[in-house]
């Protein structure tokens, strides 16, 4: 992790120099958590069992601004001891984006991030996405990350890379283009899935018709390589139409809709075609002491099963200042992988369906005490598993000087 971390630094700041302009004080710091508390089924295993746990959990960040841009590196390494049954685990996480204007017209993103999960799907609710800055246009709903369902309740350890490129041209005081390329990279371990690289493109337009409303044409144009097999390589082609709108000061929302072509190789030299529905939506309302926001989608992702599947998403973000010493967070996450008959000889519908509640007290300015339920849960056809119902309690320490 070492290495990868360093390079997700050089990413970073690969852009252009910091020094040439005047920076603020970049804010430095890391937060501390311990705790503890007690899962039914916290892997979703088909045999789970109850288990106490005990937890670290460190969470460090930079963030530097200047006059031309922002940066942000965050991660996230977290230890947790069993009682029984499942030992001990260390799952860790590192992010890294930019984004700088180089000029009056355009702007260069870049972002970096590695991880590796005992279980890609519990942690897709403790491990909340940390995104890039927001673009022009509306306030939009957070990026979701896609849920790989097909890999909840599988022993084995996951390791995912990816890193982005993305640059935006302004044409006038109302149009603009951008561009950009992904490449993602997903490892199982013990043989419990496919192991497979991707690189998705995508070219865009955008114009705004009012102050509030700003319609998009964007293509997305993608490939994907299961290692040591051809069967499962895939190509998807994704075009969309959508519109973004402020109905609010505080209210915006965003939808798009179009199709995805996939051609699958289903080995034998034989190939199989699929058009389908792909489209997303989101809505965000944003207060000085309150966010809600609810986003949904459909499109076509790889999966370990060893083929492209028709993956739905859909998630609700909640976040309250209920008082000056009182937090209250609220995520909620649903996905299903539908390996719908691409040819390939696996057919597959597994849904993911998970809330997390967090409830948290400043004891003081640095420390904080905070309490979280949570409920998930796996519905297979191929095999049945009980939900996981967990409570945790813990105590953060904050070091490191904010703004």
């Amino acid at each position: 992790m070492r290495k990868i971390a360093s390079s997700i630094v050089l990413a970073a700041y690969a852009c252009c120099s910091p020094m040439a302009y005047a920076q603020y004080e970049p804010q430095i710091g890391v937060d501390v958590s311990v705790g503890g508390g007690v899962s039914t089924n916290p892997f979703l295993y088909a045999d789970g069992k109850t288990a106490v746990s005990a937890n670290v959990d460190i969470a460090p960040y930079v963030v530097v601004e200047d006059e031309l841009g922002e940066t942000r590196i965050n991660g996230n390494l977290r230890f947790t001891q069993y009682s029984k049954f499942y030992g001990n685990d260390v799952s860790a996480r590192i992010e890294a984006a930019t984004e700088r204007r180089l000029d009056e017209r355009n702007t260069v993103r870049v972002s970096a991030s590695a991880q590796r999960l005992r279980s890609a799907i519990q942690d897709g609710l403790i491990f909340e996405s940390g995104g890039g800055s927001q673009g022009p246009g509306p306030l939009l709903p957070p990026t979701v990350p896609i849920i790989d369902t097909t890999l909840a309740g599988t022993r084995a350890r996951i390791t995912s890379l990816s890193t982005s490129f993305g640059l935006s041209h302004v044409l006038n005081e109302r149009s603009s283009l951008d561009a950009g390329i992904e490449l993602n990279g997903t490892y199982i371990d013990e043989g419990a899935g496919f192991d497979y690289r991707s690189v998705s493109s995508h070219a865009g337009y955008r114009r705004q018709l009012t102050q509030r409303t700003t319609v998009t044409f964007d293509t997305q144009l993608g490939f994907v390589d299961y290692l040591s097999r051809r069967t499962g390589d895939s190509m998807i082609v994704s075009p969309r139409v959508g519109i973004q709108q402020q109905l609010t000061n505080r209210l915006s929302v965003v939808a798009d809709a179009g199709i995805s072509y996939v051609r699958t190789d289903v080995g034998g030299g034989d190939r199989s075609n699929l058009v389908s529905f792909a489209g997303s939506v989101g809505l965000c309302d944003r207060g000085p002491n309150r966010t809600l926001c609810l986003s949904g989608g459909r499109s076509a992702q790889p999966t370990a099963l060893g083929g492209v599947s028709t993956v739905t998403t859909a998630s609700l973000n909640y976040n309250a200042q209920l008082s000056r010493i009182d937090r209250l967070s609220v995520s909620a996450r649903y996905g299903r992988t539908n390996q719908d008959g691409a040819g390939l000889p696996v057919v597959r519908v597994t849904d993911f369906i998970g809330v997390s509640a967090t409830y948290a007290r400043d004891l003081n300015d640095r420390l904080a005490f905070t309490v979280t339920p949570g409920y998930s849960k796996i519905f297979d056809d191929t095999q049945r598993r009980s939900a996981n119902y967990s409570l945790m309690v813990g105590l953060t320490m904050k070091f490191g000087k904010r703004r």
